[in-house]
C-alpha cells in the first residue's frame, strides 16, 4: 500500500490584543505506506508487516506582533546576570552565563549603571515587539509489526519503531521603542537558527479480544521514543542604544564566543508513555466480508506529558544527571497528563464504502485556565474494495489552538505569550493491492 498526501493551511494568532494572520505553504505528505505478509507460521495464523509514515509534519510558519508595556526580551537576561553577581568582563567569559546574555552584555543591551544591573529596553513606556518563525522536517518513522490469532476470541500484535527526526527552524524577534522618548534605546534585533537530526526506537504492544463476532475490545502499551538528538545552533543579537554612545548601533555574533563555529549539543529524550483503551461494533459479522454492512470504533488514549525526560547522550554520571535536572524540573512543572479521544465509524455498499472520524488531543498544559491547547480532526472519506484492489481517499480538517512564548520572565512579573489558532487540511490517497 502507499499513502501520498498533500497538507495546507492557515493561521490566526493574537498576540497582546493584535490579530495577525498567515497562510502556511502547502506541502507534501506520506502516510502510512508499506508490505504485509500474512498468512504464515502456525495454521498460518501469522502475519509481518513493514511500514513508513509521517508521524509528526513541523512545517509552519508562526507570526504576530503587539504592543508590550510590562516586560522585554533583556528582562530575563539582566535578570540572570544579576544573579550570578559577576562583573560584566566575568560574565562575558564565564560557561555558566547564558549565550544570550553575553550578547546583551556585548551590545549594552543589558548592562550596569549607578551601581545596578539594567535592561535598557525597560527604559521605555511602551515597546513595539515582532515575533516571526519558519520551521521544516518532521519525524519519519520505519515500523516492524507482528500480529498473531491466538485463537478465535484474541488476537496479539507488537511492533519495534525507528522514528528518523529531522527539523530546521530559523527565528527572528525584534523590540523597538514605541514612544518618541530619547531613553537610550531605539531597538533591538535577535536571530536564531537551530537544527535538529536523531534517531530513535520504540517498542508497541496489544491485544485485541473478540466476546462475539460483534464485538471487539482492544488494549495497547506504546513506550517512550528513546530519542538520540544532535542539535546546532546559532545566532546573532543588533542593539541601538540611541546616542549614548558615538556609535549607538551595535551587534555580536554567537560565534563570538564559541571559537568561530555553531554550538553543537548531544543529548537523549524520552518522549511520554502511551495507554490506549479501544472498542468495536461491527455491523452484521460474518465470514463473507462481502456481506459486511459496517463498523463503529472508539477509543481512548491516555498521555502524560510529564513523563518526558532529557538525559546524557553518552553513559548518565551524577554530573549529567544534575546538569539535566533543570530541564526535568522544567517539564514538571509545565505540564500535566491528558486524555485524547477518537470515534469513527464506516458503511459500506457492496464495493464502496463511506467513513467519519472524530478525534480531540486534550490540552498538555498545567496551567490550563491561561493556556488554552488543544487539537481538533473532523475526517470523510470514501473507499473502494474489488478483487485484491483497494483505494481510500480522505480529507482530514484540522483544529490547533496553542500558545507561543517569545521569551519567558520570572515571577511575579507576569509572562506574555500569543494564543495560535490554526486550521489545516490534509488530503490522503492510499491504494493498494492484496496478492
Amino acid at each position: 500500500m502507499l499513502t501520498p498526501g498533500y497538507q495546507f493551511g492557515k493561521a490566526k494568532n493574537t498576540f497582546r490584543g493584535t490579530l495577525a494572520s498567515n497562510t502556511n505553504d502547502g506541502n507534501m505528505l506520506l502516510g502510512t505506506s508499506g508490505w504485509v505478509f500474512g498468512g504464515f507460521g502456525y495454521k498460518a495464523k501469522n502475519s509481518f508487516a513493514i511500514t513508513v509514515t509521517k508521524v509528526a509534519d513541523f512545517n509552519q510558519s508562526v507570526a504576530y506582533n503587539g504592543q508590550n508595556n510590562t516586560s522585554s526580551f533583556a528582562t530575563p537576561l539582566a535578570d540572570e546576570f544579576a544573579a550570578s553577581q559577576l562583573t560584566i568582563e566575568e560574565a562575558l567569559n564565564s560557561d555558566n552565563i547564558s549565550l544570550t546574555t553575553k550578547m546583551a552584555l556585548y551590545t549594552y543591551l543589558v548592562d550596569t549603571a549607578a551601581g545596578q544591573v539594567i535592561a535598557r529596553s525597560e527604559n521605555t513606556t511602551m515597546l513595539n515587539q515582532q515575533y516571526l518563525t519558519e520551521t521544516n522536517g518532521g519525524i519519519t518513522e520505519i515500523t516492524l509489526g507482528m500480529g498473531h490469532e491466538l485463537n478465535k476470541k484474541l488476537l496479539l500484535g507488537a511492533s519495534l519503531g525507528i522514528p528518523i527526526v529531522k527539523l530546521d527552524r530559523s527565528s527572528y524577534y525584534r523590540e523597538s521603542d514605541a514612544t518618541a522618548d530619547l531613553n537610550e534605546f531605539d531597538f533591538m534585533a535577535f536571530r536564531e537558527n537551530y537544527s535538529l537530526r536523531g534517531v530513535g526506537l520504540n517498542l508497541r504492544a496489544g491485544l485485541i479480544y473478540r466476546p462475539q463476532e460483534y464485538l471487539r475490545f482492544g488494549f495497547a502499551i506504546h513506550s517512550p521514543d528513546a530519542m538520540m538528538l544532535k542539535e546546532k545552533y546559532d545566532a546573532g543579537l543588533a542593539t541601538d542604544v540611541e546616542n549614548l554612545f558615538a556609535a549607538s548601533y551595535d551587534s555580536v555574533a554567537s560565534s563570538e564566543f564559541t571559537n568561530g563555529s555553531r554550538i553543537e549539543t548531544r543529548y537523549t529524550n524520552y518522549t511520554p508513555m502511551k495507554f490506549i483503551l479501544s472498542g468495536s461494533y461491527v455491523f452484521r459479522e460474518i465470514e463473507d466480508v462481502t456481506k459486511q454492512k459496517g463498523f463503529i470504533t472508539a477509543d481512548i488514549e491516555y498521555v502524560n506529558y510529564k513523563w518526558m525526560k532529557f538525559g546524557s547522550y553518552d553513559e548518565e554520571t551524577s554530573f549529567s544527571k544534575e546538569y539535566y535536572k533543570p530541564f526535568n524540573e522544567a517539564i514538571d512543572a509545565f505540564y500535566k497528563g491528558a486524555f485524547n479521544f477518537r470515534l469513527g465509524g464506516e458503511l459500506k455498499f457492496n464495493t464502496i464504502m463511506a467513513r467519519l472520524g472524530f478525534a480531540y488531543y486534550g490540552n498538555p498544559y498545567k496551567d490550563n485556565s491561561a493556556l488554552k491547547a488543544s487539537r481538533m480532526n473532523l475526517s470523510g472519506g470514501l473507499g473502494y474494495r474489488h478483487k485484491g484492489v483497494f483505494v481510500d481517499l480522505t480529507y482530514v480538517h484540522r483544529m490547533n489552538k496553542n500558545v507561543n512564548f517569545p521569551y519567558r520572565v520570572s515571577a511575579p512579573r507576569p509572562n506574555t505569550f500569543a494564543n495560535l489558532k490554526e486550521t489545516n487540511g490534509n488530503v490522503l490517497l492510499t491504494v493498494g493491492f492484496k496478492i
